[in-house]
């Protein structure tokens, strides 16, 4: 029996072990990949990330496998591109690299990982005790914990089997892309190009790849379903708009779907079980805060953990703190994400925003500090803020 079972050895499941192994407790990690895995959402590192990377001392290893960014140069519908300097260190580091490098420093601390799918969670007393696991070799069996965390990504399967999950809102939408070359460096620039619904990013990986995703909204992808390739290519010269194209680019690997770009749940939290990253709640990735939130979480969980652990009086007070302060956050980062959507999306608030960013530089830069966790995302929602950009 584990003190703790870490369900998912991606960046939320990986920084949730290490943390815990630090502290002398006792971590199995299941995963179901085998590493270095593909995986190429989540590969623009901002400030907070590098943040959390130093205080979790292995920043000095991602460091040399990253590309170092600049800034975010945003070109809205109707207007014209706006650069917003990174004010702190960010990076751009491909998953398969940033993942293994995350899950070697937990192994290094003494976790232990196990490979296989987990199919199920099963309860003693009304309390989550353990997970059926199907393991590669197909066979079922049982491991048991203290504490379970579901860090299983959108689509979690311990949220499910939980009970956690609820109904997601609005429309579904699906990111289709890969890696790229043909881009160039982007002078260490992320671009995004918006329209109504729909947005097209490259993220520079160095060595001459890009990171490239076309966001479109589910109908889209399914009026593409003859030349998913072609429709890609077609939606972003039409967001482009003369700026970019995939003329001359060449795709490196295999092209890659994401979908649907949504997961809710009604509580990050159960008896014996807690939540981190996208299994938690997945957000829009338009606004790149996927892998901050899953470090910052791991932080909050493992924290609760650990002092539950200590005292198992505290257990309710620790974990309910972690689930108020998630909710907290997210809901705020969630309305920060869909205020810069409304800026940019509409050519008539767009162009009003482009204006008054060049003109006041430092509103900019609280919203990306916001997006980072540099400051709080509720600073970025004052109407004072909103007042800057459009008047």
């Amino acid at each position: 029996m584990s003190d703790v079972i870490v369900v998912g050895g991606g960046p939320a499941g990986s920084a949730t072990a290490l943390l815990l192994a630090r502290r002398g407790i006792d971590v199995t990690l299941i995963e179901r990949a085998r590493f270095p895995r593909r995986k190429v959402c989540g590969e623009y590192q901002n400030a907070g990330v590098v943040n959390t990377l130093e205080r979790l001392g292995i920043l000095d290893a991602v460091r040399p496998a990253s590309f170092p960014l600049r800034g975010l140069r945003l070109v809205p519908p109707g207007a014209s591109a706006v650069e917003l300097p990174f004010a702190s260190e960010a990076l751009a580091c491909d998953r398969a690299t940033f993942d293994a490098l995350l899950l070697d420093a937990a192994q290094a601390a003494g976790v232990r990982v196990e490979h296989g799918r987990v199919e199920d969670v099963y309860f003693e007393e009304m309390r989550v005790a353990g997970v059926a696991i199907r393991d590669e070799e197909g066979n079922m069996r049982r491991r048991s914990a203290r504490y379970i965390v579901g860090a299983d990504g959108s689509g979690s399967i311990v949220a499910r089997k939980l009970g956690l999950t609820r109904p997601s809102r609005g429309v579904r939408r699906f990111a289709v892309g890969g890696h790229y070359t043909g881009f160039g460096d982007l002078d260490g620039y992320i671009e995004m190009y918006v329209g109504r619904g729909a947005y097209f990013a490259l993220n520079p990986l160095g060595g001459g790849k890009t990171n490239v995703m076309v966001v479109v909204p589910q109908a889209a992808l399914a009026r593409w379903s003859a030349d998913v390739d072609e429709g890609v290519r077609g939606k972003a010269a039409e967001l482009g708009d003369g700026h970019r194209s995939f003329a001359g680019a060449l795709r490196v690997g295999e092209r890659v779907s994401i979908g649907p770009l949504s997961h809710q749940v009604r509580s990050p939290i159960a008896p014996g079980a807690l939540l981190v990253g996208d299994a938690a709640g997945f957000m829009n990735p338009f606004t790149g805060q996927g892998v901050y939130l899953a470090l910052a979480g791991a932080e909050a969980a493992s924290a609760a953990i650990l002092a539950a652990l200590a005292d198992r009086s505290a257990e309710t007070r620790e974990c309910s703190a972690y689930a108020r302060e998630r909710v907290k956050d997210f809901t705020a980062r969630t309305r920060l994400s869909a205020m810069i959507s409304m800026l940019i999306s509409f050519p008539p608030l767009a162009r009003r925003a482009v204006a008054r960013l060049h003109r006041f530089p430092q509103a900019g830069t609280a919203l990306l500090d916001a997006v980072a966790g540099a400051r709080s995302p509720q600073s970025a929602i004052h109407p004072a803020v909103i007042g800057r950009l459009l008047f």
